[in-house]
């Protein structure tokens, strides 16, 4: 049988944050699932089209930027988040990010989704760039909106972290929501499906959080009681 003071040492495991390290390995994984959206788009045939009657949006070159931005966008959240937010909110957040973009990959791979490509107009940089993504990038994966989902789970997650932040981080997701419409990415019902599923991603990772940490304090309470005589 274990010593008291065995038993506080091993208490005191509790009271261990995450390493640099597994940060790392965790936010790796998160982007190890997020990948499989590139074969996946690529080549996926069959499917549906998602397309509702209220889809009549006009393309608009220029909604590539901010479209483009996100990706600047997510790495500087991810790496804040790597360095900066403190454990508990982290564990929420690696959870929220796996669950969401798992159970989006499984979408992904067994309801297909595609958009039909569009006729692009005009010579300059903004219309090249995006005659480049619509060519190059795939058709496939548009239910639900990667874009929306991962903009507006770090919204999620950000808005908890920094609640100032709350307004640039909701027009951010609007802003990125607009320009998958004008860019002929996605559709209504993508967007309505991100939002969705990262709500959801957002719940399972806060809830899964709070059970962890109720655990770990009733776990050093146990461990550090005095041996009963």
């Amino acid at each position: 049988m274990p010593s008291h003071a065995q038993r506080i040492k091993r208490g005191m495991k509790y009271r261990q944050s995450l390493s640099r390290g597994q940060r790392f390995l965790l936010v790796l994984l998160i982007f190890c699932i997020q990948l499989i959206y590139i074969p996946t788009s690529d080549r996926t045939t069959g499917g549906f089209e998602p397309k509702l009657p209220i889809d009549i949006f006009p393309i608009w070159s220029i909604w590539v930027l901010p479209y483009v931005l996100c990706y600047v966008l997510w790495l500087s959240s991810f790496l804040w988040a790597l360095f900066k937010m403190d454990d508990q909110l982290f564990r929420s957040f690696v959870i929220g990010f796996i669950f969401t973009c798992t159970v989006s990959v499984l979408i992904f791979i067994f309801f297909p989704t595609y958009v039909s490509p569009f006729t692009i107009m005009g010579t300059d940089l903004f219309s090249s760039l995006l005659r480049t993504i619509h060519a190059d990038w795939g058709r496939y994966d548009a239910f639900p909106s990667g874009h929306i989902y991962i903009t507006t789970l770090l919204a999620l997650f950000y808005s908890r972290w920094y609640p100032h932040s709350k307004f640039w981080w909701t027009l951010i997701v609007v802003i990125v929501s607009l320009s998958t419409l004008f860019t002929g990415q996605h559709y209504v019902a993508d967007i309505f499906g991100g939002l969705l599923i990262a709500f959801a991603g957002y719940h399972v990772g806060l809830r899964w959080a709070g059970r962890f940490a109720a655990h770990n304090r009733y776990a050093k309470r146990r461990l550090l009681l005095p041996p009963s005589s």
